[in-house]
């Protein structure tokens, strides 16, 4: 037996040591005082809001209330948190009954405590832990109030029984100073050390990482000192421990170390490195919402589109069957991002990422442009990147759809493709934002151009073709529904305007398969530019 060093791939920069309670200390009592009643777009939580404020005054005299409407899966509107702020005296915050509301819920009412206002967040059981999680990751403490049962699955006067049990637990933390939720997660040592013999190394390292939760399940390649710096050397001369960015749902660093220690994990060779500095910095821009993204209960996770030489360079497949297996690059891309996600970010499965059902995406999701068999500019040109560089794109995809395209004129492609994003289900719909992605083949993309039609004339047929009757929606189904957003002469369109729509060349040349792809509706796409050597921030 010997000892065998390796890089632990939780490792990032030490963080305070202490969580501390926020906000400006408890009101003494909440007679003739102002309460905001900040309420997300669960049905029954507006049912429940209304009870909250008839209880209340019943046991407060003077006391009056204000409703906001704040969205589910995304933070509030700064100004509207300033203006709760100005006009009153505590909050009410919920309810957190879902991975990316919560998330949010705390952020908002974080952000109230912040601007002086006592607030307090209403959770259900199934995301305590989340919410704990959160509060450690955040340093900071704010008054939660459990629901024990999640009142979206139970009669309504069910629901409103919850909040008789709750009010007096809602007043307190309204009235009563908070305690602390302990120690802030101490910081994880640089290296770890497995005991093992020599000829079963990787079978005792690999189940030591597994049994950690340090993988996403499969094998990974050991990060040992000799693989983390030939990736890093890849690089030029970066300091291994500055921080690239700060990676959500925890808010710790990503070191150009952890990076590569993750990499070397998922596999990757020198050649990915710059690609995967301009993925994560995309990834944990605020807009993109990879806090939302890695807490839902939804399937979404990032799907990473690469332009440009770089990937070329690199080996990131853009035709035939780009989106599957089979290919280095593509595959240690998108593994490296889920990875750091989980022992970076902290998104755990069934603990902190609470997505119901998941999707296979979640393992790895990229793909090059095939840029070579498209008629028009490239993505990242689209996106504002010098059409001759490098860039990544990233997209919240909730999934992917497959439609058979046999017909191969132009107008009954578009139609097609149309119909296939025109459907209830689609969150984007739904929730009324959001991009969709559309991934046509060279093929597609051939008749297309031969028909004169450039790549924002399809975005606006598909636009216009897309679309649902309002009748479609019943009251029963989708209560006060947000997809109001998206209406436009009676029609519910799929998204927005046609700039939501990503019309993206890749695959094989065939013009008979096309991929949907829609995202995660409170989350934007965002792109950067690769360079060969990541720019240094001042």
């Amino acid at each position: 037996m010997r000892t065998h060093t390796l890089f632990d791939p939780t490792h990032a920069p030490a963080t305070a040591d202490a969580i501390e309670p926020m906000g400006p200390g408890p009101l003494p009592d909440l007679a003739g005082k102002r309460v905001a009643l900040v309420k997300n777009a669960w049905p029954s939580w507006h049912a429940m809001v209304d009870h909250l404020a008839a209880l209340l005054a019943d046991r407060h005299e003077g006391i009056t209330f204000e409703q906001y409407i704040v969205p589910n899966g995304s933070a509030a509107d700064p100004e509207l948190l300033r203006r709760i702020a100005a006009e009153n005296d505590a909050a009410v915050v919920g309810l957190a009954n879902c991975g990316s509301c919560t998330a949010w819920s705390f952020h908002d009412a974080l952000e109230l405590s912040r601007l002086s206002l006592p607030a307090v967040l209403v959770v259900t059981s199934e995301f305590a832990e989340l919410a704990a999680a959160v509060a450690r990751a955040k340093r900071s403490s704010i008054p939660r109030v459990l629901l024990p049962l999640n009142p979206e699955t139970v009669d309504l006067r069910v629901a409103l029984d919850l909040v008789d049990d709750a009010v007096d637990e809602i007043v307190e933390g309204l009235t009563v100073p908070v305690a602390a939720d302990g120690p802030a997660p101490a910081a994880a040592s640089r290296f770890a050390a497995v005991e093992a013999a020599d000829d079963a190394e990787d079978d005792t390292a690999h189940e030591f990482f597994y049994r950690r939760g340090w993988t996403d399940g499969l094998p990974v390649r050991l990060p040992t000192v000799p693989r983390v710096e030939r990736l890093l050397a890849a690089l030029g001369p970066v300091d291994p421990g500055e921080v690239i960015a700060m990676m959500p749902p925890t808010g710790f660093g990503v070191t150009y170390e952890s990076l590569a220690v993750n990499a070397v994990m998922a596999g990757a060779v020198p050649e990915v490195m710059p690609i995967l500095v301009a993925m994560v910095r995309a990834a944990c821009e605020p807009r993109f919402n990879l806090n939302g993204i890695a807490t839902t209960t939804g399937p979404s996770t990032p799907l990473v589109i690469v332009n440009g030489p770089v990937g070329g360079a690199a080996g990131v497949n853009a035709g035939r069957g780009a989106l599957g297996h089979g290919w280095r690059a593509n595959v240690a891309i998108g593994r490296t991002l889920r990875l750091l996600i989980n022992n970076i970010g902290g998104a755990t499965p069934g603990s902190i990422s609470k997505s119901i059902m998941g999707q296979p995406g979640r393992f790895s999701f990229c793909f090059a442009e095939n840029e070579q068999g498209s008629p028009w500019a490239p993505l990242h040109a689209d996106r504002g990147v010098d059409p001759a560089g490098s860039a990544v794109t990233l997209l919240g995809a909730t999934g992917s759809m497959n439609l058979l395209t046999p017909r191969q004129d132009a107008d009954a492609m578009l139609s097609l493709f149309a119909d296939g994003l025109a459907f209830m289900g689609n969150p984007n719909v739904v929730m009324g934002r959001g991009t969709v992605a559309v991934l046509i083949t060279p093929g597609h993309a051939r008749a297309l151009a031969a028909a004169g039609l450039s790549k924002a004339d399809v975005a606006a047929e598909i636009w216009k073709r897309s679309t649902l009757p309002i009748e479609r929606f019943p009251r029963s189904a989708h209560p006060d529904p947000p997809y109001e957003f998206v209406q436009h002469d009676g029609l519910v369109y799929t998204v927005k305007d046609p700039s939501h729509l990503f019309v993206v060349v890749v695959g094989g040349p065939e013009p008979t398969h096309a991929t949907l792809i829609p995202s995660h509706p409170s989350s934007v796409p965002v792109t950067r530019a690769i360079t060969p050597t990541p720019e240094r921030r001042p």
